[in-house]
């Protein structure tokens, strides 16, 4: 089971900057989730102490952020060579599922939101969020993004039972959040 060393919200970062080619004003509140969860998986799986601010600049340092969030197809590797970590890509719902209830490491997903045909719970649009265990076919989140109440609008309720920050619900809920995007598997 993985702990949360600092659970990072990007709410609480509106004053770092964190701009891009098409979002000059950008900052971590407003395009942020993937230098959070990028800061709570490096804390948690290493003894490394990495700051938003730190983060932020390592992302922009290696090119994931020229365009709008955080393109973690660049992100992923960096982190995983700086941090000597190992990083996976997939798109197979079961190996992510596999490897978390193996408890090897932490996961990066990248829920798309509202579609045609299903209401995002973890997002309305493009978001990263931390998956960051697996009992049976429960998952526990870390979303960058929580706030009390996220949860508890008509369309999400129901669905994730909260303990603090942790957010908890079905993995199928996560794969149909996701809808084939990739995941980000890592490990020590």
């Amino acid at each position: 089971m993985n702990e949360c060393k600092e659970f990072y919200c990007q709410l609480n970062y509106e004053h770092v900057f964190y701009p891009s080619l098409t979002s000059p004003n950008g900052n971590i509140a407003n395009n942020g989730c993937g230098v959070c969860c990028a800061s709570m998986v490096i804390e948690s799986l290493t003894e490394t102490k990495f700051p938003i601010e730190e983060s932020a600049r390592f992302a922009k340092n290696s090119g994931a952020r020229e365009g709008f969030g955080t393109d973690m197809s660049i992100l992923a590797p960096a982190l995983a060579k700086q941090f000597q970590l190992k990083v996976e890509k997939t798109i197979d719902p079961q190996r992510v599922l596999e490897f978390l209830q193996s408890g090897k490491g932490l996961v990066i997903a990248n829920p798309a939101g509202d579609r045609e045909g299903w209401i995002g719970v973890f997002a309305d649009s493009r978001h990263y969020v931390v998956v960051a265990s697996a009992s049976g076919s429960e998952i526990e989140v870390w979303d960058p993004m929580y706030r009390p109440g996220r949860y508890d609008v008509p369309k999400r309720a129901g669905k994730v039972r909260m303990d603090g920050f942790k957010a908890y619900a079905q993995f199928e809920i996560i794969v149909n959040d996701c809808n084939g995007r990739p995941y980000y598997l890592f490990s020590k």
